[in-house]
């Protein structure tokens, strides 16, 4: 077959646009769109564009698309500073690197449509970059595909066994077997698909334990005060007084815990007798243990920070916040800019760091992720392992009011739920509030400012993902994605008896 730019440049054309479209596809799927089933499909146009040999630049146009799309509500920040625009640029190029990474993995042979062997390959690196992307300074557990299925508890059962990125490696199942079946006209390739989807619709029939001990009456407060009027002290009497007011409503539940928000005051309240005696009288009159969330300035630190008041109103614990989020809490490598001459823009960005925690301790058997940490599995998980017997998440969405990040943020709650067996509590200011039970059912939720109450119980059973983690799943991954490789390397060294096809057909 003779060569033909235009032709060739006509296909690559098709190529990045199945990539962009496939970022599209994807994104509507997650919890800011909410049109879950797509995400069973929206990969499958990605595996037709990499099967250029372009693939890292179609691997990072799919990633630009999807995480632009997936994390748009982070430019409602610009309100405070026009930093954010070329901040969400870099996290985007940043996170898109991963999926362009990706597309290098996964090689199919000389031009044509992939092999069997993306049935393995797909899964194990795309899953195992997810990973990746969520540890370290800049690690983000936002956009994680698994989030996209908060709302259909069938399909997430499998998180307590093989933890939430065991839920990603199924579905990118479930797209390879769809595009090889298509791309490879087989229906045999279907039946990996169908294996996939029977996996986690069967997942569902798995035991879990029953409820045990006397249910706990909690009343979750939520509020909606914006953050503008949040970060201005002359506020703090109104708002003392807005709080005490759905304290007092919480209170008509009869409940044994009442939980706040996080940070609910501009005033560190542990410090501040006036607001503290106030939050006392809430806890003695109802006899309730309370939770809330402020600030600790202690030793020139500042500390995100939640405390348990007993039911006599005294200071029963705290837990400050281990894992704070990156350029909005603490500036990675803040020594390393200010060494390079960027101090001044830095300081303009953030002034000061909070001062992460060391350990997450329950509070009273209560784990305590603090706003960011939720999105995560791990702060969950460790909770659970020292003894939690519910989570209670205190947040402050306001940052990013009316946008899709208060949605994805609660998606999170729900795996959280289900990975470690727990009821979760999340109280938010200017977020969804509500109660999960340890099936990923949403049992009560609102958006509006007022006290909620339900019942939970405490539970002291340990998932196997909350005792081994993620190791097990991240071990099989490596082991398949290096089978892969390890074939894909003596294939290449053979000759090829047939010249390439330069259609991909």
């Amino acid at each position: 077959m003779s060569y033909d730019p235009q032709y060739m440049s006509h296909v690559e054309l098709r190529k990045a646009a199945a990539a962009v479209g496939s970022g599209i596809l994807t994104a509507l799927a997650m919890p800011g769109f909410g049109w879950a089933p797509l995400l069973f499909v929206g990969l499958v146009p990605l595996f037709y564009a990499l099967e250029s040999k372009h693939r890292f630049l179609y691997g990072l146009l799919f990633g630009a698309t999807f995480f632009a799309l997936d994390q748009r509500w982070i430019l409602t920040v610009y309100r405070f500073s026009p930093l954010v625009v070329p901040g969400f640029l870099l996290l985007v190029l940043y996170l898109s690197l991963y999926t362009g990474v990706f597309g290098m993995l996964v090689r199919p042979v000389r031009g044509r449509p992939f092999g069997p062997g993306l049935l393995l390959a797909a899964p194990a690196f795309l899953t195992l970059l997810e990973i990746a992307r969520a540890q370290g300074p800049l690690g983000t557990g936002f956009s994680s595909l698994y989030h996209a299925l908060y709302r259909m508890p069938w399909a997430i059962q499998l998180a307590p066994v093989l933890g939430p990125w065991g839920i990603t490696a199924l579905v990118v199942l479930v797209n390879a077997g769809l595009y090889l079946a298509l791309r490879r006209r087989r229906a045999v390739y279907l039946l990996a698909s169908v294996f996939a989807i029977v996996l986690l619709a069967g997942s569902s029939l798995l035991p879990i334990a029953p409820d045990e001990g006397e249910p706990l009456r909690v009343a979750v407060v939520s509020s909606d005060v914006k953050q503008e009027v949040k970060l201005d002290a002359r506020n703090l009497e109104a708002l003392a007084n807005r709080y005490e007011t759905l304290g007092q409503e919480a209170l008509a539940a009869k409940p044994d815990l009442i939980v706040f928000p996080e940070s609910i005051l501009p005033t560190f309240i542990l410090s501040d007798l006036d607001i503290l005696a106030r939050l006392t009288r809430i806890a003695t009159a109802g006899e309730a243990n309370v939770l809330f969330g402020t600030g600790v300035y202690e030793n020139r630190q500042i500390r995100n920070t939640v405390v348990l008041l007993s039911d006599r109103g005294e200071v029963h614990g705290e837990y400050a916040m281990v894992r704070p989020v990156p350029f909005g809490e603490y500036i990675p490598w803040r020594s390393l800019w200010e060494a390079i001459g960027l101090k001044r823009l830095m300081d303009s960005f953030l002034p000061v760091d909070l001062t992460p925690g060391t350990s997450f301790e329950p509070l009273d058997g209560i784990g305590t992720p603090i706003c960011f940490e939720s999105t995560f599995p791990g702060p969950a998980r460790a909770f659970a392992r020292n003894g939690a017997g519910i989570l209670a998440i205190v947040t402050n969405d306001a940052w990013f009011v009316g946008s899709s990040e208060l949605v994805a943020h609660f998606s999170a709650a729900v795996l959280r739920a289900v990975e470690t067996r727990r009821y979760v509590i999340q109280s938010a200011n200017g977020g969804i509030s509500g109660l999960v039970d340890p099936r990923g059912r949403i049992l009560a939720t609102t958006d509006g400012e007022r006290a909620l109450s339900g019942e939970v119980h405490k539970r002291d059973d340990m998932t196997p993902y909350a005792r081994w983690g993620d190791v097990p799943l991240v071990l099989v991954l490596a082991v398949a994605g290096a089978g892969f490789l390890v074939v894909e390397v003596r294939r290449r060294r053979r000759p090829s008896l047939t010249p390439p096809n330069a259609n991909g057909g």
